[in-house]
């Protein structure tokens, strides 16, 4: 998110002068700063509609917009070329509706009889609050995903998050922040996996964002195309014998939200190798965030590269 503001141009110079870099992250990190404050104090839906309308106005304007058109044009091929600009403004919107919520966060978890974070259990994870065992839970960049962490707090001891930071250290800082009021640990997703695994044995439960294309994982069909997907939560899950469960965040209305925990995914065939065993649960967890992507697509944030340079859409 740190480069939503820069252009591709702007960044290219950057990248030789290192003290143009800097000014730029500073540039970058006062106009989020400014934007962080002017929202926390509006209520917070006033400040989630007003964050949607800013982006929605300088979202189409940067250099990643076209990067969302092609991935929901792969997505959804039945739509027009129309449709599918419509549908990358409104991308945008979530985005800023998002981000201004990062002033709200406190009165976003907080319980209570305004409640802005419904839970909703479709399997059996009760046992993770009665006997404090630890799970993998992952989930999407749907809506606002980053609630997914306090949303699994309510039924564990403890969670861990795993996050990539941002370039711009001032900005990552700043949102680190905020994130406090998730209530949960955050390691950076360049952590070992001995890191991870000590986080498990630890009672520590432990969530990941997982949608995003990931050149040394495994080509696992999403919208009918093969898509480069990591499988270490499932070989995570396998090999220390966790559940993996899936978790949906789901926009309600204004700063007004629904996290879903569905069943926990179990392999196929559970003779097979543990690779094997992997990519099945793997690719029914791309089938359900596609299942829930086509329901709501405007609350998928796809700014990277989801799919193959030369993927083609699968006509449905």
């Amino acid at each position: 998110m740190a480069r939503l503001l820069l252009g591709n141009s702007l960044r290219r110079v950057a990248v030789r002068f290192p003290i143009i870099q800097r000014m730029l992250w500073l540039i970058e990190a006062g106009f989020l700063g400014l934007l962080l404050w002017l929202t926390s104090i509006l209520p917070a839906d006033i400040a989630t509609a007003a964050g949607k309308r800013i982006l929605m106005w300088v979202g189409p304007r940067q250099a990643k917009h076209r990067k969302i058109e092609e991935n929901l044009g792969l997505a959804f091929p039945d739509k027009t070329p129309g449709e599918i600009r419509a549908l990358a403004r409104a991308v945008w919107g979530n985005v800023g509706a998002l981000l201004a919520e990062y002033g709200h966060l406190d009165d976003i978890c907080r319980r209570g009889p305004d409640e802005r974070l419904e839970t909703r259990v479709l399997g059996d994870i009760e046992a993770f609050r009665q006997d404090g065992r630890a799970g993998i839970f992952v989930a999407a960049h749907l809506a606002n995903w980053e609630l997914c962490a306090p949303a699994v707090r309510r039924y564990t001891p403890s969670v861990t998050g795993i996050y990539t930071p941002l370039q711009n250290p001032w900005l990552d800082r700043m949102l680190s922040k905020r994130r406090e009021a998730l209530g949960c640990r955050l390691i950076k997703r360049d952590e070992s996996m001995r890191t991870l695994i000590r986080e498990l044995h630890e009672g520590r439960s432990i969530g990941m964002i997982i949608d995003q294309r990931v050149d040394s994982g495994q080509p696992i069909p999403m919208f009918g195309i093969e898509k480069m997907t990591t499988i270490v939560p499932a070989r995570l899950a396998l090999r220390h014998d966790y559940e993996l469960i899936p978790i949906r965040a789901e926009r309600l209305e204004g700063a007004r939200f629904r996290a879903t925990f569905y069943p926990p995914v179990q392999p196929d065939d559970p003779d097979a190798s543990e690779i094997d065993q992997a990519i099945q649960m793997t690719a029914k967890i791309n089938a359900l965030f596609e299942e829930w992507i086509r329901e709501r697509p405007q609350d998928w944030f796809c700014s990277k590269r989801r799919f193959p340079k030369d993927a083609v859409p699968a006509r449905h």
